[in-house]
């Protein structure tokens, strides 16, 4: 059965399939929790570098009380940037931070390439979008995954109703939540390039 990350509650886990549909903005993925290190790493290597590092993450509440002016106005979150890293310097990110940012519900992260700007986004509930409609380049990945093409990918997103919505939740792992990551990324040069509703 299709599995996803600790902060990631789904109500429908069955209904899931692992598969990809590509869009004019790109390939949108269902690929099960258990598999996204391993191929996140795998397309980590097809990018051509330097590369930069995206964290999304929520406002926190002393920052939200500053933007929202009623409970009618949307939450806000924090779009943070790394850049010009080597795939080392991304390996090392991950190795230390992977499967935190993986489990943990309430942000998203992405890995790019500063020369193609080709990359891969990891969104809410774990959903993958890969920033590039060459399927070419990815065929051997995708089917070493078994990883079938659509015309019609069902999300988790279109398994949503108000009797049966999904949640995030906020993950610490080693004692460490996604704000220190913040907070340590911060120390080698992340900074925050906007921030937006979401």
């Amino acid at each position: 059965m299709f599995q996803t990350a600790i902060g990631v509650t789904i109500p429908f886990p069955e209904r899931i399939l692992e598969e990809f549909q590509i869009f004019d903005s790109g390939i949108l993925l269902n690929l099960s929790f258990e598999k996204l290190n391993p191929f996140i790493a795998e397309f980590i290597e097809q990018l051509l570098e330097p590369l930069f590092f995206v964290l999304e993450l929520p406002l926190s509440e002393q920052e939200e009380v500053k933007l929202r002016k009623d409970d009618t106005y949307p939450f806000h979150k924090k779009v943070c940037y790394l850049d010009n890293q080597s795939k080392d310097q991304i390996k090392e990110i991950m190795q230390r931070y992977g499967t935190l940012l993986l489990n943990d519900g309430m942000s998203q992260f992405a890995i790019y390439s500063h020369v193609t700007r080709e990359g891969i986004y990891i969104q809410k509930y774990k959903v993958v979008r890969i920033f590039n409609t060459t399927l070419a380049k990815y065929v051997e990945l995708f089917e070493k995954y078994n990883l079938r093409q659509t015309d019609n990918i069902l999300t988790v997103w279109d398994t949503f109703s108000h009797n049966t919505p999904g949640e995030v939740h906020r993950v610490e792992m080693n004692g460490i939540n996604v704000f220190d990551v913040y907070d340590n990324l911060v120390k080698i040069g992340l900074y925050v390039a906007q921030i937006t509703e979401g």
